[in-house]
């Protein structure tokens, strides 16, 4: 997924188009030209993206990238690699997203745990997805994970 985005960001440069109205037939085939699959380039606009209804007679689709999705994808390749300075983390996040979108640290809500380490901030994944949904189960997790927490820390992760 990661490669088709990529791709289609490229492509959405190149040929000068909107990613707030991307014609499905023009991206489906210029990403099939690119060698991928028809179906994976459909499921990257569901994915990354959000139907866009101008009228009833469409004869292809419309598409608009949603942001937080696109910009929380970069955010989780770019923590892969483990923990980061948040600083740094913001530089490289800017830089992956496109120029239109804006990574705003708000985004990561539920997505990231922050701490302080001497003067820096420091970053890391901790998804909320990733936990269960048995509230003693996603407790415990929790509390293992910090034994104190800040209201503002913890409220994303017991939210249902």
């Amino acid at each position: 997924m990661d490669m088709i985005l990529g791709m289609l960001l490229k492509n959405a440069v190149l040929n000068d188009w909107s990613l707030n109205a991307l014609n499905e037939d023009e991206v489906v085939n210029m990403l099939e030209s690119d060698g991928f699959p028809m179906v994976l380039a459909r499921h990257c606009l569901h994915v990354y993206g959000k139907q866009v209804k101008e009228n009833d007679c469409m004869e292809s689709c419309v598409w608009k990238l949603d942001e937080k999705r696109v910009c929380i994808h970069f955010a989780r390749e770019i923590l892969k690699g483990g923990k980061r300075k948040l600083e740094s983390f913001m530089d490289e996040w800017r830089n992956k997203t496109p120029d239109e979108m804006h990574p705003t640290f708000d985004l990561m809500e539920g997505e990231v745990l922050t701490e302080k380490i001497g003067v820096e901030t420091w970053v890391r994944a901790f998804r909320v997805s990733s936990l269960p949904s048995t509230p003693a189960e996603r407790f415990s997790i929790l509390f293992r994970e910090r034994a104190k927490w800040d209201w503002k820390d913890l409220q994303p992760y017991i939210r249902f």
